[in-house]
């Protein structure tokens, strides 16, 4: 049985109305809109809730997203660094060429999501539900993925140096494709237990598990 394909957004193109910054407030609830080129710093813009809407080139520097809603959204060239995303929900979204140096998505829940040409460095996703998933040419390193519930994540050409996944089950999950090293889990190296590495990426693991790996 073939396992079910990641749900791409449910837009209507032709329906989109433009946005402005001004609509961005804290529980305001936008639909079948197109926000671009907006730009804010240091905003408060807790639990809004977007469905149907296209996000392109705005940036949101050191926001206050808390609970932030995405439905059905397409996200392109847009920056989040510094900002607070915590208990997001993220459902049937996709993510072009998005930034976020350190944000914060920590208890977040991301169903049905793609993201290719990301940069996430430093970001931190702790305690977060990753489900169909697939990350592509994305750069997750220096973050934090630890207590993470992840079921069918797929990953594609991601940089994933020194990311800390303590206490998340990594089982199944395809690091063949991506460059990973340095990585943090628990003494042991439990978390590891069932997933796919190549040769060289398990010679750099070896050491979670205390052996010397020789190359002759």
């Amino acid at each position: 049985m073939a396992e079910p394909r990641i749900l791409p957004p449910r837009l209507e193109a032709d329906a989109l109305s433009p946005a402005g910054a001004f609509e961005l407030r804290p529980e305001a609830e936008l639909n079948s809109r197109r926000l671009s080129g907006i730009t804010l710093t240091g905003e408060k813009l807790r639990r809004m809730a977007l469905q149907g809407c296209v996000l392109e080139g705005c940036t949101l520097l050191n926001c206050d997203l808390t609970g932030l809603e995405l439905l059905d959204c397409e996200l392109r060239h847009c920056d989040f660094s510094g900002s607070h995303l915590a208990e997001g929900y993220f459902s049937r979204c996709s993510f072009v060429s998005c930034r976020g140096l350190s944000t914060d998505f920590t208890d977040g829940k991301f169903l049905n999501i793609t993201m290719r040409g990301c940069l996430w460095r430093g970001a931190n996703w702790d305690c977060s539900i990753l489900e169909r998933v697939k990350l592509t040419a994305c750069d997750l390193s220096e973050g934090w993925m630890s207590g993470c519930r992840l079921r069918r994540l797929e990953l594609a050409g991601c940089t994933l140096n020194r990311i800390s996944f303590f206490k998340t089950a990594l089982a199944g999950i395809d690091f063949t494709r991506c460059r990973m090293e340095g990585i943090t889990a628990s003494e042991g190296g439990g978390e590891l237990k069932g997933a796919v590495v190549s040769p060289e990426q398990a010679a750099d693991l070896a050491r979670l598990l205390g052996v010397v790996v020789r190359w002759d």
